[in-house]
């Protein structure tokens, strides 16, 4: 872990959770890495019960786990679990998809956050790309205007996040991330056929999961 920091606090709890978030996403982590509150507390310059407070709300957000008696650890997921998000992450974003396109629902945000791409510049960082495609499919989802499917997708998007920092691979099939999604969004805001688009869109999300399911599988 990083060496000690000072936090500026919205409250200290909050600011710690979110640096060991961050820290997550980063895959500065191992899967199964063991994270105790004592070292969370000072590597952060904070409090015990304040590191506890952090740790746990990651235990919350799926992100870390613990067993009675043991500290914290970083998730791990096998294939299965991961057929399992990407299943129902398939059945949120296809809706979302749908509603957008039905309803020619503003796509600005899709559009801005294609931006988060173009400012990756050449070899980004793993954890730059992710969050990325993570700010891209959010804002596809948000254009679906369901906020219940908004909340639920942003909990997998944590888990997805996770998923993606735990492999030191190169993203996708032989695409830039960019040429990638810039597909799926000029099939979204242009003359595509509700077929196309849904077709193109499933093809994209499973390629995702078969990637992960690979990897872990080698692994």
């Amino acid at each position: 872990m990083a060496t000690r920091q000072s936090l500026q606090t919205i409250s200290v709890a909050e600011a710690a959770t979110t640096r060991l978030r961050e820290s997550l996403f980063a895959g500065a982590f191992e899967a199964g890495e063991e994270i105790k509150d004592t070292r969370v507390a000072d590597d952060y310059g904070i409090a015990r019960p304040t590191a506890r407070i952090a740790v746990q709300q990651l235990i919350n957000e799926g992100m870390l786990v613990r067993e009675p008696g043991y500290s914290a650890r970083v998730r791990t997921f096998d294939p299965d679990q991961v057929r399992d998000i990407f299943r129902v992450r398939k059945i949120i974003e296809l809706d979302a998809v749908r509603a957008a396109k039905a309803s020619g629902a503003p796509l600005d945000a899709v559009r801005a956050a294609m931006e988060h791409f173009t400012d990756l510049g050449e070899a980004p960082a793993w954890s730059r790309v992710a969050e990325a495609d993570a700010a891209f499919h959010q804002a596809v989802v948000e254009a679906g205007g369901s906020e219940r499917l908004q909340s639920y997708f942003e909990g997998l998007t944590n888990e997805i996040r996770l998923l993606l920092a735990l492999p030191a691979t190169h993203f996708g099939r032989g695409e830039s991330p960019y040429e990638e999604h810039e597909e799926l969004f000029l099939l979204l805001q242009g003359d595509a056929s509700m077929k196309q688009l849904e077709k193109a869109w499933e093809y994209h999300l499973d390629e995702s999961r078969d990637f992960l399911v690979r990897h872990l599988s080698e692994a």
